[in-house]
C-alpha cells in the first residue's frame, strides 16, 4: 500500500470514528481543549485569529469564535476561490453562503494576507504529538502552510490523537497541538 492509499484509509477510519464520538465525551473533552487554549501564550498574544467553522463531526469551533470577538480579536475563516484557500474577514455581521465541501462561507472574497495571521487553528482528523496531521484530503492548509511564518496549533481529542501518521515532503507540522490533558 503507497502512501496515499494509506492516508485515504486512515481518513476513513478517523472519519467513522468521530461521527461515532459519545456526545457528552465530545463535550467535556472540548471544554478542556477551549480553556487550554484560552489560557495559552499563543491565544493571548494573538490579536489576528484564524479558525475554521467546523463541520459536526470536528471539535465545534463557535465557543473559539465568540470568545475571540468578546476579547475584540479580528477572526478570519477560511474561503476556497479557484481551488486556493484564502482568509477572509469573519464577524457578527457577515452573510454566510454554502461553500465547498460542505462547509459555510463568508461571501466576501476580500483576501487578508497571510502575514496578518498571527494564530491559525489547524483543523484535521488525527495528529501526532510532533506535530504531524492527517487533513481531509484536499492538500488546502498544507499548501497554505508552507510558507506561513506564524503560529499554528490543532485541538485534539483523544480519538484523533495517533502514534504515528503516514507523512510526506508536503505535508507540514503543526507547531503546537492541544490535547484535552493540557
Amino acid at each position: 500500500m503507497n502512501i496515499i492509499e494509506e492516508k485515504q484509509k486512515l481518513r476513513r477510519q478517523q472519519k467513522k470514528r468521530l461521527d461515532s464520538y459519545d456526545p457528552d465525551d465530545k463535550k467535556d473533552q472540548s471544554i478542556l481543549l477551549y480553556q487550554a487554549l484560552f489560557e495559552s501564550n499563543d491565544w493571548l498574544n494573538s490579536e489576528t485569529i484564524a479558525v475554521t467553522l467546523s463541520l459536526p463531526l470536528e471539535l465545534n469551533t463557535k465557543p473559539i469564535v465568540k470568545q475571540a470577538w468578546e476579547l475584540d480579536k479580528r477572526v478570519l475563516v477560511p474561503k476556497i476561490i479557484d481551488k486556493k484557500m484564502i482568509f477572509v474577514e469573519f464577524d457578527e455581521t457577515s452573510k454566510l453562503a454554502p461553500g465547498k465541501f460542505h462547509t459555510l462561507e463568508p461571501e466576501t472574497s476580500v483576501e487578508i494576507p497571510k502575514e496578518e495571521i498571527e494564530l491559525m487553528i489547524v483543523p484535521g482528523l488525527a495528529f501526532t504529538k510532533s506535530g504531524k496531521r492527517l487533513g481531509f484530503g484536499a492538500g488546502f492548509y498544507d499548501r497554505y502552510l508552507a510558507d506561513y511564518s506564524g503560529r499554528t496549533v490543532s485541538l485534539v481529542l483523544k480519538d484523533q490523537l495517533l502514534e504515528n501518521i503516514p507523512n510526506d515532503k508536503l505535508d507540514i507540522r503543526i507547531k503546537k497541538i492541544l490535547t484535552p490533558k493540557d
